[in-house]
């Protein structure tokens, strides 16, 4: 299909602060709750002042995505708490507005379209590569706080979102280059694989970049025979994903 941007930008009052982009863990997915809208009707929506909610990008399966919040900007998507009974909400508290970003499918009541779908699924995989987020972190709104949101994907196991989440993990990310400005998902990697191939005491795999994890690495590149850096680079992280312990 070929991805094309739109930017229409929602009100300022209607979404958060500015973030850092290396602290974009996950990846939400929505539905309006509409049907017959558009993604620019959507974005013109937000443009107006005090609607108190927002998403970074609205698909509608047309020619273009419109992206309405910068993705340096914490979007008002997923905040409060419907349900936490059975699956639901099990994302609660720790993916946030904060460090996710949302997306926000048009003219879904009942059935996502083909076309919205496969436009999503672009979308997602798109963002997936630029933002180091893996499969295992695209989640609907409803895992974050049990809200019936894509409704026609919701549940525990709802057979059109596993074929999503299928369809999405063809393309696993990989990390080539991995240093403390990347994200936390990227450190978070290089934070396991560390732990299962490196010597001595394991680390902390919270994706934040410190003494610890440093001397982890520098441990790592010893043992391989190699001369000390500062981050992780295309032949460390090689050795990482070919599991070399030597």
């Amino acid at each position: 299909m070929g991805l094309k941007f739109r930017k229409k930008f929602a009100h300022k009052s209607n979404y958060g602060g500015t973030r850092s982009t290396k602290d974009i863990d996950y990846i939400v997915v929505h539905y309006t709750g509409n049907s017959g809208d558009t993604a620019l009707n959507n974005c013109k929506y937000f443009q107006v002042a005090n609607r108190h909610a927002s998403a970074h990008y609205f698909v509608d399966g047309g020619k273009y995505v419109y992206k309405s919040v910068a993705v340096n900007r914490v979007a008002w998507a997923v905040g409060g708490c419907y349900s936490t009974a059975g699956a639901a909400g099990n994302y609660y508290k720790k993916c946030t507005n904060a460090n996710s970003l949302s997306v926000e499918m048009c003219n879904s009541v009942g059935k996502v379209p083909a076309n919205v779908r496969e436009q999503t699924i672009e979308l997602v995989k798109f963002l997936m590569k630029k933002y180091g987020v893996p499969a295992s972190r695209v989640i609907r709104h409803w895992d974050v706080n049990g809200k019936d949101c894509p409704a026609p994907w919701v549940g525990a196991d709802n057979k059109e979102w596993n074929n999503f989440k299928k369809a999405i993990g063809v393309q696993a990310v990989k990390y080539t280059t991995v240093k403390k400005t990347s994200s936390k998902n990227a450190i978070r990697w290089m934070q396991g694989k560390l732990n299962s191939l490196a010597s001595g005491t394991d680390i902390a795999v919270d994706g934040d970049w410190g003494p610890a994890t440093q001397k982890n690495l520098e441990r790592y590149w010893k043992q391989l025979g190699w001369k000390k850096g500062s981050y992780a680079g295309k032949k460390t992280c090689n050795a990482l994903y070919k599991n070399r312990k030597k």
